[in-house]
């Protein structure tokens, strides 16, 4: 972290010279996370077509403030918008209905360097993790099983290791100390996210198959804040192949665990998804909204 601070702070002075900031921040906005589709490559079950679905979690944490953790849920299940059976034989896209899985992410401040040195708003770690799934539903009775057990046993652990590991981060009192906290916390972060969903899966005894797991982590930056968190980033070594598409390369992951970090900006994302068992690509889209 010390490094990190040293180089960043080089710098800072020019990007505070340069960022002009908005007394009392930036407006705040509502952003929306929505999954697009979903094409079947290669279907994972032997009978005519697969149904994949989608399930998201909508994550957010304020630094340095207690307890300021936020986890939301959304499925296709639970909102009765399943494709029909067999619908995803090789080779078909299926469009996602809208509001079916969205994730809304309001009062978002997008923050720059003069933001921070003015204390106008807490620092948000922003995300959202999807989970492509293929359903047996109809084998198991119509019911949301897997959505039910996310929603109950995931949410909470995650609202956790949230608060314990960005929520309880005392705010140091310099700004570039500040953006190594916040490259050491998203770093500390995507460390233990890979665990605690391996964890998950590994016990969750469900009778839907988990294809992929796509995690977004969406930072609320502008200007000269987000250069800088992208170096302190490439410093700490949790960038390297992949940053111009924004995919963070984590030694242990399979394919079909991938984490993405950008900006919280209008954009698409393609996740690709191929495993023997399947093969799927997953496309997600955020917005204003």
């Amino acid at each position: 972290m010390r490094k990190i601070s040293a180089i960043i702070s080089f710098s800072l002075l020019a990007a505070l010279l340069a960022a002009a900031c908005t007394p009392g921040g930036p407006a705040p906005l509502q952003w929306k996370v929505s999954p697009q589709s979903i094409t079947v490559n290669n279907t994972e079950d032997y009978d005519p077509g697969d149904e994949p679905y989608v399930m998201q979690l909508g994550f957010r944490s304020k630094i340095g403030v207690p307890d300021s953790s936020v986890v939301t849920f959304a499925s296709q299940c639970t909102s009765n918008k399943l494709p029909a059976n067999d619908a995803g034989a090789n080779g078909v896209t299926l469009q996602i209905p809208a509001g079916s899985a969205d994730i809304l992410l309001p009062n978002v401040q997008n923050l720059d360097v003069g933001d921070l040195a003015q204390n106008n708003a807490p620092f948000e770690i922003i995300g959202s993790m999807t989970f492509v799934a293929e359903s047996d539903r109809a084998i198991f009775f119509s019911s949301c099983a897997v959505s039910d057990a996310l929603r109950s046993l995931l949410v909470p652990v995650l609202q956790d290791a949230l608060n314990l590991l960005i929520a309880a981060s005392p705010v140091p009192p310099t700004q570039e100390q500040l953006i190594a906290l916040i490259v050491d916390n998203i770093s500390n972060f995507v460390n233990g996210l890979g665990s605690i969903i391996a964890s998950f899966i590994e016990g969750l005894g469900n009778p839907d198959d988990i294809i992929g797991v796509a995690v977004q982590i969406h930072l609320p930056t502008a200007g000269a804040l987000t250069d800088l968190i992208r170096t302190g980033l490439a410093i700490g070594g949790i960038f390297s192949p992949g940053l111009e598409q924004g995919f963070i390369p984590l030694d242990g992951l399979p394919s079909t665990f991938q984490i993405k970090l950008g900006s919280l900006t209008p954009s698409t994302s393609t996740f690709h998804f191929a495993s023997p068992a399947a093969d799927y690509t997953y496309v997600s889209k955020i917005a204003l909204g």
